[in-house]
């Protein structure tokens, strides 16, 4: 059985390199990178860089040549880009991946989706993983379609498929959620408390999705289907509450009505739109603050026995220690 990493130079895709070596010590294992760069910690994990891009097909058919089981942690998550990036690269690269996966006769494909298909305003919750998708926003949207097309290349063509979906991730390399949360924090900023900071927000560590995504990928009933991993929940308020503790630092609250603050994200699109430059505040970062999303974690249990190591404090106390060690903070 020969491995192949996508997305292992991102946080994620980082995390599940290193579970994939400690499950499988003699196993061959390969990163797949647009550039082909080496990489110092991936190579102390006596993992070889293989050279390969989502948007080019024949260069994956090269990389994926002998490739048994891949774990697809690759995808566009940035925010502020032109939506035709994220089609391109979670649609398009994909449905790539998994034509040069099927053209090699791979066998297991395990992907890493999101929570996000679900879109903001949920009824029912806590969520099941069968709820209706309504994605609003063009990532959400890619992911959502990029999902479905891992299960049914996977129906058609007869290979092994499951997926996890998580939420917000951190910990350690992240550079996205955890260092603009201790950012408010640190410089002593006022924070924007929608509607109260009531909404109840999510949140996951790197290990915790690596680990859940390679037990899945052991368990054949797990084929087939989609999983939540979710590490905690707390309120907006308290998230940030639980920050101040890490960092020493008391928050600065004040409280923005969800009209309000809708009307300041898109004057700040509009803004930054004519400017060429990012919005300070976003559509999509009001909704994710202020709406309460919960996921039920009943099936991962069942089908998988996955249960969570980190809960949220201990996963931003994480992502914290990195951010010193790198000197970020």
């Amino acid at each position: 059985m020969t491995i192949l990493v996508t997305g292992a130079t991102s946080a994620v895709g980082y995390f599940i390199a290193k579970r994939v070596r400690e499950q499988y010590p003699k196993t061959e294992i390969k990163a797949l990178s647009r550039s082909g760069k080496k990489s110092k910690e991936l190579e102390e994990l006596g993992i070889s860089i293989v050279k390969g891009d989502l948007t080019d097909r024949t260069s994956l058919e090269r990389a994926l040549k002998g490739i048994d089981t891949v774990y697809n942690a690759a995808g566009e998550a940035r925010d502020y880009i032109p939506s035709k990036l994220y089609y391109q690269v979670n649609v398009d690269g994909t449905k790539n991946l998994l034509e040069a996966f099927v053209k090699n006769n791979g066998n297991r494909f395990l992907h890493v989706s999101t929570v996000g298909i679900y879109g903001y305003q949920i009824k029912n919750q806590p969520v099941k993983e069968t709820h209706p998708k309504k994605s609003d926003h063009p990532y959400h949207k890619t992911k959502m379609i990029a999902e479905q097309l891992v299960f049914q290349y996977a129906k058609e063509r007869g290979f092994f498929a499951t997926a996890v979906r998580p939420p917000y991730i951190v910990g350690p390399k992240d550079r996205q959620v955890a260092p603009k949360i201790f950012d408010y924090l640190l410089k002593e900023r006022k924070i924007p408390l929608v509607g109260g900071g009531d909404a109840v927000v999510s949140f996951v560590h790197h290990d915790d999705v690596a680990q859940a995504l390679v037990m899945s990928g052991e368990v054949e009933d797990a084929n087939g289907e989609a999983f939540h991993v979710i590490g905690g929940t707390c309120t907006a308020r308290e998230l940030f509450q639980l920050a101040g503790e890490i960092t020493g630092k008391e928050p600065i609250f004040q409280e923005i009505s969800f009209p309000l603050a809708i009307t300041v994200a898109i004057i700040s699109e509009i803004m930054a739109k004519i400017k060429g430059s990012k919005p300070k505040i976003s559509r999509r970062r009001v909704n994710q603050f202020s709406r309460t999303r919960v996921y039920s974690t009943d099936k991962i249990k069942e089908i998988v026995g996955f249960e969570p190591k980190y809960d949220v404090k201990a996963a931003f106390q994480d992502a914290f220690n990195w951010m010193k060690e790198q000197k970020i903070v």
